[in-house]
């Protein structure tokens, strides 16, 4: 029998750090952003309301098999009241999941979550909605398991190449286009002088790296002439990367890599690592020197420094941006999934999801007007809020 105990807020977390650790001895598939230190940097500067957050630990005999972290909210899903529990969401958290022991059934594991839900003080719940999950997820192999009031939707993929082979064999897969481009930006490279790549992973090299991305990225479209989405305008978003620094750097999950030229940083990989993959959380090049492709220049000498130092057999840019396509990258996909309640809100969107999915096809074939003359579809619900962080 699985027991849940549940703890809220940052004092929660810090309650079951121990916990968290020792499941995460037995995590298969471990992934940065099941990290103890990846959701109390999370929590302590991301999350507007952290007392919101409560962290189901699932028990058997005594020993935490699961941790769900959830946030009640409430919302509207097509003009429709909802009591909705959620892995917390936020633009910076591209990938998410659950904790879960293997050995135990997720079955088993959202039964012990959805009976704790029903007992709880703050009442009634219409929806559960885990966002940005893994095709490798526990969750999904609940979903696989077509448990009725279950939908589930393709968000994106989640792109990675493999570092194992030599860098020839990844570069015959390109096309004769791209080839050639990254011919011209290397030759272009060379001709210039003082040029150095660099991968720090320790203090206090990693402060001073971080000081340059920050002002690499604040530099260029995301700064205050164009979206105003730079890390260095936002406090709480400078708080959030230097905890990871913090939290993690002294693991060497940590690494922050540079192209330099003259001693100027002109590209820059914010990244962090676990057993086998070097995830590229942000990467930010100065545009008055795209001449170059330095993004691209760095990200060869990457991969190139993973297959001769074996230090990591993959490089994952974590989504799916267009421009890294052309490295001909394997990909996996990243949902989004929602289980329904008996709830009469639950039911009616549960029925409007499921007829919206089987309608979209015919609605593509035989009814959609051209894109020049329609505005775009409203979207209700999660898939709306989501479909805006792609």
């Amino acid at each position: 029998m699985l027991h849940v105990d549940v703890y809220h807020g940052r004092p929660g977390l810090a309650a079951i750090a121990s916990d968290w650790c020792n499941l995460l001895k037995i995590l298969p598939n471990r992934r940065f952003f099941h990290d103890y230190g990846w959701w109390k940097s999370y929590m302590d500067a991301l999350d507007q309301e952290p007392d919101m957050v409560s962290f189901f630990v699932v028990r058997r005999g005594g020993r935490a098999v699961a941790i769900l972290p959830l946030k009640r909210i409430k919302r509207k899903w097509c003009g429709l009241p909802v009591q909705e529990w959620e892995l917390p969401r936020h633009l910076h958290k591209p990938l998410d999941d659950i904790l879960s022991d293997r050995s135990v059934s997720p079955t088993d594991i959202i039964a012990a979550l959805t009976r704790t839900l029903r007992e709880h003080s703050s009442g009634r719940w219409d929806v559960l909605s885990f966002s940005c999950v893994l095709k490798e997820s526990a969750l999904s192999e609940y979903v696989t398991g077509k448990h009725s009031r279950v939908v589930t939707a393709l968000l994106k993929t989640c792109d990675c190449l493999a570092c194992v082979s030599s860098y020839e064999d990844i570069a015959e897969k390109f096309s004769r286009n791209f080839r050639s481009n990254l011919n011209k930006a290397r030759h272009k490279l060379a001709r210039e002088q003082g040029v150095e790549f660099q991968s720090v992973t320790s203090q206090p090299e990693l402060a001073a790296s971080f000081a340059d991305f920050l002002e690499i990225e604040v530099s260029g479209w995301k700064g205050t002439k164009g979206t105003g989405t730079a890390i260095k305008l936002h406090p709480d978003l400078v708080q959030f990367y230097q905890s990871l620094i913090d939290e993690l750097g002294p693991y060497g999950a940590l690494m922050i890599n540079s192209l330099r030229v003259g001693d100027k940083p002109i590209a820059s990989q914010f990244c962090v690592k676990d057993g086998d993959t070097l995830y590229v959380l942000k990467l930010a090049y100065d545009e008055d020197w795209s001449r170059v492709a330095p993004g691209n220049m760095l990200l060869e000498h990457v991969i190139q420094e993973g297959i001769r130092s074996k230090a990591f057999q993959r490089v994952n840019l974590v989504g799916d941006p267009p421009w890294f396509k052309d490295w001909q990258p394997d990909s996996q996909n990243v949902y989004n999934i929602w289980l329904f309640n008996e709830t009469p809100v639950g039911l009616v969107l549960f029925g409007a999801m499921k007829a919206k999915q089987w309608l979209k096809p015919y609605y593509h074939k035989y009814f959609k007007r051209s894109r020049t003359s329609e505005k775009p579809p409203r979207s209700c619900g999660v898939e709306a809020d989501l479909a805006s962080t792609k």
